[in-house]
């Protein structure tokens, strides 16, 4: 599915940006529906622009019927796989809508050896002054994001005008990628409403398992719950080898 320049720049720079990855006519129904799904979520009400940011986990809860037909996409399964490879973990998916900017920031830091990626669908086109993701290529690796962390206090205050940083630009069906120990941000009071689905390289020892099910663990903090019933209920055998590992672990009752 990518091209060995593609692979190496996801190694080497920690992102990817993959046009048209959803064709415009089926990525038609995830755009429709996102508001809908929100408002859902909020109780029936639409959201207002206070605060800047709402966040609702998991998303696809809201309106399975529509959004597990994303989740179960083949190319999508393929493209993580080649990425992350065989019986990588999904841990959650996440509908955001932001009303202003973010500070540069880094996500979940995995073990050493472990890749937690992050893709994101944007329901409108994003560019470099309307709030695009901007991502600090490279920041992936330990010891570029520990310089960053120790000595890089006002660097980072520079925002987008940071040297080096990389505005992502995308439309919506595109597939942005990134690593998300990797510094990333978004610069600019322009609104703008994505889909965030998170994956998890195959753990490979006790620390890496530890990673995943501590995510579990602490989304409770949040009044979160991963893995609702409706994930299992239309789970297809694709869906169900990304669920089996916090299946086993943590909703064996499922």
């Amino acid at each position: 599915m990518l091209s060995a320049e593609q692979n190496k720049q996801f190694r080497t720079l920690g992102f990817l940006h993959l046009p048209g990855f959803i064709p415009k006519d089926q990525m038609r129904a995830y755009v429709d529906a996102f508001d809908g799904t929100m408002a859902t979520a909020n109780g029936g009400r639409p959201w207002d622009q206070a605060p800047k940011r709402q966040q609702v986990v998991p998303f696809y809860r809201e309106n399975p019927g529509i959004y597990h037909r994303l989740l179960d996409d083949a190319n999508l399964f393929g493209l993580v796989e080649e990425l992350i490879g065989e019986d990588f973990v999904f841990t959650v998916s996440e509908g955001i809508q932001h009303f202003g900017g973010t500070r540069w920031h880094h996500d979940s830091i995995s073990p050493e050896g472990q890749i937690h990626l992050k893709v994101v669908f944007f329901i409108d086109p994003v560019g470099a002054d309307t709030g695009c993701l901007r991502i600090i290529p490279g920041t992936q690796f330990k010891p570029f994001r520990d310089m960053l962390k120790e000595n890089g206090e006002e660097i980072l205050a520079l925002g987008p005008d940071l040297p080096g940083a990389h505005a992502i630009e995308a439309d919506p069906g595109d597939a942005v990628v990134f690593i998300v120990k990797c510094y990333h941000g978004a610069f600019g009071d322009n609104p703008r409403r994505a889909i965030y689905l998170n994956f998890v390289e195959k753990p490979a020892n006790a620390e890496q398992e530890r990673y995943i099910t501590e995510l579990y663990e602490n989304d409770g903090r949040h009044g979160w719950t991963y893995y609702t019933p409706e994930l299992f209920a239309d789970a297809t055998p694709q869906r169900m080898k990304m669920l089996s590992f916090l299946k086993e672990r943590c909703y064996d009752d499922a």
